[in-house]
């Protein structure tokens, strides 16, 4: 069982550092789909009580992302695989139309600087050797973030965000079995440009080849780790 680190937020109580933590480990593949979650473990990481991990567990359980079961193991539940396939297509829908809006509606070039800003930032620290998984995950999130923000849909984003967890669970382990990589920054330049110059028939083929291309490497991870996932198609 692996924590993956971060910062601590300052005044930040146990119960919560441990919670984000934990949660944190779960989305990014440090801790794996059916994996176990000692206890004993966790006390001796985060040097706490019993009380503030198991207050952090009960959140995890209500969400959906831990297994609490009476004196058997508490266990990282599996990958909806269902679930990845909707949370995508609402994704590439809501954001097919709010590109769309854009280039009908607005001056693109503020966005796209900020995008290539946001890009030459991830592209540095790739060129660093900083954590692979790590820089993707987190770019990709600021980069489409922005497309939203930029357009007034914080709100929207911030509903798909909250039911993207198996989604961004499925990305972790993709990204660790390197199946997307080296054509991150090319791929997100060229939606970039195509953004500064209101491309948009690029844009919608954009949208619809992602999605199509999410599920092929979602089958291909399913091959991969079938004890991950759950609720798989025949």
């Amino acid at each position: 069982m692996e924590i993956f680190k971060f910062d601590r937020y300052e005044n930040e109580n146990n119960r919560d550092f441990i919670y984000r933590s934990l949660k944190e480990s779960i989305i990014r593949a440090t801790i794996k789909p059916g994996e176990a979650i000692s206890e004993p473990k966790l006390q001796q990481i985060f040097n706490v009580s019993r009380s503030p991990i198991r207050e952090a567990i009960s959140v995890l359980d209500h969400e959906g992302l831990v297994e609490v079961q009476p004196k058997k193991k508490t266990r990282v539940v599996l990958i909806d695989y269902q679930q990845i396939i909707e949370s995508r297509f609402l994704r590439c829908i809501a954001e097919k139309e709010v590109l769309v809006n854009m280039c009908n509606t607005k001056d693109t070039k503020p966005l796209a600087d900020k995008l290539d800003k946001i890009l030459d930032e991830a592209e540095s620290k790739y060129k660093n050797n900083e954590n692979f998984r790590t820089v993707i995950f987190d770019y990709d999130n600021m980069f489409h973030s922005a497309i939203f923000e930029y357009n007034g849909f914080s709100f929207v984003w911030k509903i798909l965000r909250l039911n993207n967890i198996q989604y961004n669970r499925f990305l972790n382990l993709y990204l660790e079995e390197q199946l997307y990589g080296d054509f991150f920054i090319k791929d997100h330049r060229e939606v970039a440009q195509n953004i500064r110059n209101k491309e948009v028939d690029k844009l919608v083929s954009y949208t619809q080849k992602n999605y199509e291309r999410i599920e092929g490497y979602l089958k291909k991870l399913v091959l991969i780790h079938p004890d991950y996932f759950t609720n798989t198609q025949n």
